[in-house]
């Protein structure tokens, strides 16, 4: 592993820490939400980024900052802040949850993005042998296959469709999974 890794698990278990600790969740999403659904690192990341529900989103900056993070205003402050926290880059991203189980982001550029019941319902998965929350695996599929289609969408990455084939391939896992259970 190296040394952009290490730091950026290091973030990874003090945001889950501090926030944890006043009763605010995190989801992580994107590549290490992927590597976290694994259970170890897969490859190399770009940044680190965290879902957290709206009603969280001014304490949770805060309690970020209060352990070292600087808050960035590169993002509009409905929808996401990113921060730095020793060195290594990192956002929240915040959601709503709707009456009928489902979520989604109804302020900032992608109120369009919708996301199934169940995207921030899981329990903890270990990362690299770290307890956090990850966003489910049909949650974050939903993400990338809408993407493109948001009103302020972009078109899909290479990393985005081998992604989108992974999700694909756990989602089905997971669902022959349940059918054996059920099955028992």
């Amino acid at each position: 592993m190296d040394s952009k890794a290490r730091g950026q698990l290091r973030v990874i278990r003090e945001v889950v820490a501090v926030l944890q600790a006043e009763g605010i969740s995190a989801w992580l999403f994107g590549g290490w939400g992927l590597d976290a659904r694994f259970g170890r690192i897969t490859r190399e990341h770009g940044d680190v980024e965290f879902w957290v529900e709206r009603v969280h989103a001014e304490q949770s900056k805060a309690l970020i900052i209060g352990i070292g993070g600087t808050a960035l205003s590169t993002q509009p402050p409905e929808e996401a802040c990113e921060f730095v926290l020793d060195g290594t880059s990192f956002s929240t991203a915040y959601f709503d949850r709707q009456p009928d189980g489902s979520f989604d982001q109804p302020l900032g550029r992608f109120s369009d993005w919708l996301f199934p019941p169940g995207s921030f319902d899981d329990g903890p998965v270990l990362l690299d042998g770290t307890p956090v929350l990850a966003m489910s695996v049909s949650g974050m599929l939903a993400m990338k296959e809408q993407f493109p289609h948001l009103r302020h969408g972009r078109p899909w990455r290479q990393k985005d469709i081998g992604d989108m084939e992974i999700l694909r391939g756990l989602l089905a896992a997971e669902t022959a999974d349940g059918r054996t259970r059920a099955a028992e």
